[in-house]
């Protein structure tokens, strides 16, 4: 008698075993990552509001959360949250879609040239309207402007050429392009700023292949700056605020997400460098009756980030950490900053440019 083909997969693989009369926080308990992320790793995260949650995971746990622009020793942990320091490894704000990490990766290592576009902000003073809230204060003139960026690009191209680890949270499929120039924007420049616009802002949706080629292309493009960086690939689990699509909202969300989640899918099958983590699955799959979703429906709760930021330590910060003291010694530019998120990375609640495409009611915004 023939075996069963099925037989041979592990009880994880079958829904009645895994899934079927299983409390969903015991579903993923045995989930474990491609690789394991060491305690001299330097790891770096870039991505959407979601990411914002993993380097309190890092720090609180001894790892390494690499920061490459920390704020100045001396400056407070609420000014250096204002300046948007602390909540990835450098300051570039939000990166919603492969499009625009590829952008920034090109402007960071010269493959193309770098976008000084600032405009007055409705606060007053400059912002850069490529990462539009990294400086709730302005900047007080286009030359400090021009110079911050500079640097900006300086330590993101230190972040990609030394980083062991690089964990990106793909957010959107939309965002907004220069017509001409093909500037990518995660924000219109008309949600933060009245000022006249330097070209055309057209809406994009990206599609599987443009979103699998610009990871493609960045995979390959770092390769050869960094050929022993790793990836973890997530996608955020928080639904779009607003869409420029004629779809309902919902629809738009479902759209989005489950281009970034095959997305990531395949690149964790094609590169035995690359992994995948299932925060998408652990907030919208059915089987988790919305217990980890904000009470508008499209957020995530304190709850539910505490379980997902649990998954992924089991999954990936599996070996001991560092002594505390080599923690600090390793971590002091990291620590100086630590502070200014509270060090509860857990909370809900975090900085997100696309909050600002709700301010509908604001004069002048064109939306």
């Amino acid at each position: 008698m023939s075996q069963n083909p099925y037989s041979q997969y592990p009880e994880r693989s079958f829904w009645r075993k895994t899934v079927s009369h299983v409390p969903w926080t015991k579903v993923f308990e045995h989930e474990k990552g491609k690789f394991s992320l060491k305690p001299g790793d330097k790891i770096a995260t870039a991505g959407s509001c979601f990411a914002q949650r993993i380097p309190g995971v890092l720090r609180e746990s001894g790892f390494n959360f690499a920061e490459f622009e920390a704020p100045h020793p001396l400056m407070s942990a609420q000014r250096a949250a204002e300046y948007g320091y602390g909540q990835f490894s450098a300051r570039y704000g939000n990166i919603y879609t492969p499009r625009q990490l590829r952008q920034l990766i090109d402007q960071a290592f010269g493959v193309i040239a770098p976008v000084f576009d600032f405009a007055p902000s409705f606060n007053g003073g400059l912002i850069d309207l490529l990462r539009p809230n990294i400086n709730k204060h302005g900047f007080s003139s286009e030359l400090e402007a021009r110079l911050d960026r500079e640097y900006h690009l300086g330590r993101v191209k230190e972040l990609f050429a030394t980083s062991d680890v690089f964990i990106f949270t793909l957010g959107l499929t939309e965002s907004w392009m220069g017509e001409t120039s093909g500037t990518v924007y995660g924000s219109h420049p008309h949600v933060v700023s009245n000022a006249a616009l330097r070209e055309n802002i057209i809406p994009v949706n990206f599609d599987y292949t443009d979103s699998f080629n610009d990871m493609v292309y960045i995979i390959n493009f770092l390769h050869e700056i960094n050929p022993a960086l790793k990836y973890i690939f997530t996608v955020s689990p928080v639904a779009l605020i607003a869409t420029h699509q004629n779809n309902n909202v919902l629809l738009s969300t479902m759209y989005s997400k489950s281009v970034l989640r095959a997305v990531a899918g395949k690149l964790a099958e094609a590169w035995p460098a690359a992994d995948y983590f299932f925060s998408y699955e652990i907030f919208n799959a059915a089987q988790s009756f919305g217990q980890f979703l904000a009470d508008d429906l499209r957020d995530v709760n304190q709850r539910g980030v505490a379980f997902t930021m649990q998954c992924f330590k089991q999954m990936y910060l599996t070996e001991a950490p560092l002594p505390a003291a080599e923690t600090a010694a390793a971590a002091a530019p990291a620590e100086s900053s630590a502070s200014l998120m509270g060090r509860d990375q857990a909370a809900a609640e975090v900085e997100c440019d696309e909050r600002l495409n709700e301010l509908f009611s604001r004069p002048g915004t064109g939306t």
